[in-house]
């Protein structure tokens, strides 16, 4: 049976520690593959950009990884979306041949007892990530794009990073 990690997220911009995280976990925790899962336009979170944007990035970003994927699965959905929702979707897709464990964050693992019908997602299987307290957040790329920086090219794939530039994502 397949292994496979689904990492949901904004991916606001996807940036090469999405992929390097992605990549890491499928040799250390023996994934086949995983599949970002970007949130929908209802997703309540400031300077989120449109979630068409953020899937044509995350394509690009993964485009030459033959174990990475992205399913639109969520931005289908045109409703505010909770976790156990997220969830549901996922399973009802995919558990038929597959095991599925769900890459979380450390901080959102951390306040999940407080989410809709928690009871009902706790039992999952979850791939926890510790966030490196030195490792540099979407919002801090985002304002490197605002100002004009160039040194957010190393955070970025090249394709990434041009897609920005001819939609004016980001822009102040």
């Amino acid at each position: 049976m397949k292994k496979i990690g689904f990492f949901g997220g904004c991916f606001n911009p996807p940036t090469n520690i999405h992929i390097k995280l992605a990549n890491n976990l499928i040799k250390t925790k023996k994934l086949d593959k995983v599949i970002f899962i970007p949130v929908n336009d209802t997703y309540e979170k400031n300077e989120l950009i449109s979630a068409n944007h953020r899937l044509n990035m995350l394509k690009l970003a993964i485009k030459d990884y033959s174990n990475l994927e992205v399913d639109d699965i969520e931005i289908k959905e045109n409703k505010k979306l909770f976790a156990v929702d997220a969830f549901k979707l996922i399973k009802e897709k995919y558990s038929k041949n597959c095991e599925i464990f769900f890459i979380m964050g450390s901080d959102n693992f951390e306040k999940m007892s407080k989410w809709k019908e928690y009871n009902k997602i706790k039992n999952q299987k979850f791939i926890v990530i510790n966030r490196n307290k030195n490792q540099i957040s979407s919002t801090q790329i985002r304002e490197m794009i605002a100002n004009n920086n160039s040194e957010v090219q190393k955070y970025l794939s090249k394709e990434v990073y041009k897609y920005i530039e001819q939609n004016k994502l980001y822009k102040l």
